[in-house]
């Protein structure tokens, strides 16, 4: 029998394929971009492994793209015959990817809770279940998961850094701040290219409007991440916003070329529609071009990759942010497509996902478009009844500012100053500290004070 590095069990008859798929396990936790070339040759090694197959599977549910769902299907496949040769906990995983496969996203989460109720060191299931949750906007029952198993983790145990980092990102968003940011800091000083933990200080800071603090934070981080994946791009996105607030826009504009949304560099290029690029792109753009910025042509370079998700319905807040993409570049046809098939998509039954397209992606969308052609009166009247279900189309409180945003913008324009008045109130409510103090809110602040 051969284990992990926190002692789980692995069920391998190689101890190379074994070895491999634990330090790929590892990488996932850390955020580094040889995950799946570590499967990969695990599954070379031993490709009949149902866990390594389930796992692989997994990855790819992640990726939220629904071209890769033939290759999860094999990998599932794969994972199903051998299934009945590994352990119980190793089992869970496998079912978790066959609910996956059947749209039935909370079912997942349940398995990864219950391998954490049996195993509360194993930081894989967490970190899925919080990416999970995440997207689903559940976060209050990540949080609920990373405090079920605190008791069982100490610095004693491999990982310790990455755990400490999950739980900061949960605190951040149930809006515990104090306790958010001391447990990132405690994070990122036991690692210091622990991109999660320097992600949730990051959030923290943001919302707490201390934009100089975050440009600070992330000064001298990029230097760790030679290892990491998409998410330094996020976490770029972060530092645009610190800088954006302080008015700098042509260094928001260079990092977003360097860095935000670079086609060549090597991650973009090899995964151009990678959806939380593509949100990052599109909402940076968004705001910017509020500020009144020229962003030149940098929307197309988005529009073209952004069509293949046209049909794509496994991400509600991808959805969204391809109709902010479509809208921008006038191709109102595409907007049209788009929103025809999240309509479609809400009609599914016994899937997660349908309902939060209904009550969140899809009045976002047609909201975004209606914004971008003026039509500020239709705006508020698809958003408005809707704005306290964005939550469910996941993604952070900071992504889903940008719906905020859209909706107070389009009342400002209207003159509705009682509206105005109450969203910001609840926008306020969610966690921003002085909203009115935000570049992006300070036209609806003097509509307010008037």
């Amino acid at each position: 029998m051969h284990t992990d590095s926190r002692g789980l069990p692995l069920t391998f008859e190689s101890k190379t394929a074994a070895d491999l798929c634990s330090t790929a396990t590892e990488s996932f936790v850390r955020r580094h971009v040889d995950t799946i070339p570590m499967l990969q040759h695990s599954l070379a090694v031993e490709p009949d492994n149902a866990f390594a197959q389930a796992v692989y599977g997994l990855m790819l549910h992640g990726a939220r793209k629904s071209a890769l769902r033939e290759d999860i299907d094999l990998a599932l496949n794969n994972a199903f015959k051998t299934a009945d040769r590994v352990s119980a906990r190793e089992q869970q995983y496998v079912d978790a990817l066959s609910h996956a496969q059947q749209g039935n996203l909370f079912a997942m989460i349940r398995c990864y809770e219950a391998i954490l109720q049996e195993h509360p060191t194993d930081l894989l299931a967490l970190s899925l279940a919080q990416g999970e949750l995440f997207w689903l906007g559940e976060m209050t029952y990540s949080l609920r998961l990373s405090e079920m198993v605190e008791a069982q983790w100490n610095d004693s145990i491999p990982g310790y850094p990455e755990y400490l980092g999950v739980l900061a990102f949960d605190l951040e968003e149930a809006g515990r701040f104090a306790e958010a940011e001391a447990t990132g800091r405690e994070s990122v000083e036991r690692r210091a290219s622990n991109a999660w933990g320097t992600h949730a200080v990051a959030h923290v800071l943001y919302m707490q409007g201390r934009h100089r603090d975050g440009i600070d934070w992330l000064s001298d981080k990029p230097q760790h991440w030679a290892q990491t994946n998409q998410i330094k791009f996020h976490i770029w996105w972060h530092q645009c916003l610190f800088h954006l607030e302080q008015g700098n826009h042509d260094l928001v504009l260079q990092h977003y070329d360097q860095w935000v949304r670079n086609p060549q560099q090597p991650l973009v290029k090899a995964t151009p529609d990678l959806y939380i690029d593509l949100q990052n792109g599109a909402s940076l753009l968004w705001r910017l071009e509020q500020q009144g910025v020229d962003v030149g042509h940098r929307w197309e370079e988005m529009a073209e990759h952004a069509t293949g998700r046209i049909d794509d319905m496994s991400s509600p807040f991808t959805s969204a942010h391809c109709a902010v993409i479509f809208a921008a570049v006038a191709r109102f046809d595409l907007c049209d497509a788009l929103i025809e098939q999240m309509q479609l998509f809400t009609q599914i039954g016994d899937h997660t996902l349908p309902p939060r397209y209904h009550e969140a992606a899809l009045p976002a969308a047609i909201a975004a478009v209606a914004h971008r052609r003026g039509d500020y009166r239709k705006v508020l009247d698809t958003l408005l009844p809707q704005r306290h279900s964005l939550w469910q189309m996941g993604g952070s409180h900071a992504q889903q500012d940008l719906f905020h945003q859209i909706l107070t913008d389009a009342a400002v324009r209207l003159q509705q100053k009682n509206t105005v008045m109450r969203l910001l109130h609840e926008v306020e409510a969610i966690g921003f500290a002085t909203p009115v103090h935000n570049v992006a809110y300070q036209r609806a602040g003097a509509l307010a004070s008037a």
